[in-house]
C-alpha cells in the first residue's frame, strides 16, 4: 500500500519547524540590545566621518604638484629634482631625490610623500587679520597690502587656529611668539618635533629662499631645499609670496621605525619635511591660497649600500592629509570669523 506524500514544510506541526524561523526581526533586537547599540554608533560616526571628509574635499581640496605656482619654492624643489629611477610617492608618480641637509653631492633622501591644498578667499578676509608688527620695512608700508603682508596674515591665523586644537597642549613647549626669521620656532618643542621658519620670498619685493641664512646653532632641516631664483626675477607683474617651514622627526623615533623595516616591516615613517604657505593675488578681490606639504626619508637607512623606498602605509598617508585640510578648515574660519568682527567702515561725507 502506497503512502501518502510528506507534507510541504508550510503544513508541518509547529514542534517540527525549524527553530529559526520563528525570530523575527523584533525579537532579535530585543535578544541582542549591545550588539545593535555597536552597530548603530559604528554606522554613525562611519556616516559623520564620511560627510566630514567629503565637506573637507569640497572647502579645502587637493591639488597637483603642477598646480602650485611656479616661483613657489615646493614647486622648484620638486620639479628640479624628479627622478624616474626613483619609485612612485604617495602624491607623487616621479618624487624628487636630494641631498642631505648637510650639502654635498650624494642624493641621499627622497620624497615619500606630497599633498597641497588650494583655496580662494576674498582679500579682505585676509587684510582684516591685521598686520603683524615688526615684521617689515619702511620701504613696504603702503596702506594696500601686497602679497607679502597678506601671507603673513595667513601664516599668523594657520599657528593661531593650530594653538587652539588639542596637538599645541600635547606637542608645544615654550613656544615663542610668532617671527619670520629664518631658524625661529613656530609650535612644537625645539628639541624633539618642531616647526620652524627656513625663509620667505615674494615676487613683489624680488626675495627668495635663501636656506644658508640659517643660524649655525639652530636645528637644521633634514635634507637641502635650493633657492627659488625664479621668484626673484618675476617682477611686479605677478604679486605672490611665501614662507617656508621645515620640521623633523625626533632621531630615535626615525631608528626606531628604520630598524623595524630592516627586520621586514614593509613601511618607514620619514624623517621630516617643509611645508609652505603660499598667497597670490589673482585679482583685487581675490586672493589664491596654497598649502604644500612635502616629506622625506633617508634613501640609505642605517648606512645600508642599497637605496631604499619604503614609505608610510596608504592610510597613515591618508590621515596626514585628511589632517592639513583639518588644519586649513581651522584656518578659513579663524579668518573669517575675525573677518565678520571687524567694523565696517562707513565713508565720511563732506559737510
Amino acid at each position: 500500500m502506497l503512502c501518502d506524500p510528506p507534507m510541504p514544510n508550510k503544513c508541518w506541526p509547529p514542534s517540527h519547524r525549524n527553530p529559526f524561523t520563528h525570530m523575527t526581526v523584533l525579537s532579535f533586537i530585543q535578544s541582542q540590545p549591545r550588539l545593535i547599540c555597536a552597530v548603530l554608533a559604528l554606522s554613525s560616526l562611519g556616516a559623520a566621518a564620511y560627510l566630514g571628509k567629503r565637506k573637507l574635499d569640497q572647502t579645502c581640496p587637493r591639488v597637483p604638484v603642477t598646480a602650485l605656482p611656479s616661483p613657489g619654492a615646493c614647486h622648484n624643489l620638486i620639479e628640479g629634482r624628479r627622478k624616474t629611477t626613483a619609485a612612485p610617492a604617495w602624491g607623487l608618480e616621479t618624487p624628487a631625490v636630494v641631498s642631505s641637509g648637510l650639502g654635498g653631492e650624494d642624493k641621499t633622501h627622497w620624497t615619500p610623500s606630497f599633498a597641497a591644498l588650494q583655496v580662494e578667499v576674498p582679500l579682505s578676509v585676509l587684510a582684516a587679520y591685521g598686520p603683524l608688527d615688526g615684521e617689515d620695512d619702511e620701504k613696504h608700508t603702503s596702506t594696500e597690502r601686497d602679497a607679502f603682508r597678506l601671507m603673513q596674515a595667513f601664516v599668523a591665523a594657520f599657528i593661531d587656529a593650530r594653538a587652539a586644537g588639542p596637538e599645541a597642549w600635547l606637542l608645544d613647549k615654550e613656544v615663542p611668539p610668532l617671527s619670520f626669521a629664518p631658524a625661529s620656532q613656530l609650535f612644537g618643542d625645539k628639541s624633539g618635533l618642531g616647526a620652524f621658519v627656513l625663509d620667505t620670498w615674494s615676487t613683489g619685493r624680488g626675495k627668495c629662499v635663501l636656506p644658508l641664512s640659517l643660524p649655525q646653532d639652530a636645528p637644521q632641516p633634514v635634507s637641502e631645499f635650493p633657492r627659488n631664483t625664479t621668484a626673484a626675477n618675476c617682477g611686479d607683474d605677478t604679486d605672490m609670496a611665501g614662507t617656508v617651514m621645515y620640521w623633523r622627526f625626533a632621531d630615535r623615533t626615525v631608528r626606531m621605525t628604520d630598524k623595524a623595516a630592516s627586520c621586514g616591516l614593509p613601511w618607514r615613517l620619514m624623517e621630516g619635511g617643509f611645508q609652505e604657505f603660499i598667497v597670490e593675488k589673482v585679482s583685487e578681490e581675490t586672493a589664491r591660497l596654497t598649502y604644500a606639504c612635502v616629506e622625506f626619508a633617508n634613501l640609505h637607512p642605517g648606512g645600508q649600500s642599497t637605496r631604499n623606498f619604503k614609505k608610510p602605509p596608504w592610510l597613515a598617508y591618508e590621515l596626514h592629509v585628511l589632517y592639513a585640510q583639518f588644519l586649513l578648515y581651522r584656518t578659513l574660519r579663524r579668518l573669517r570669523h575675525s573677518h565678520s568682527k571687524k567694523p565696517a567702515q562707513t565713508p565720511q561725507t563732506e559737510a
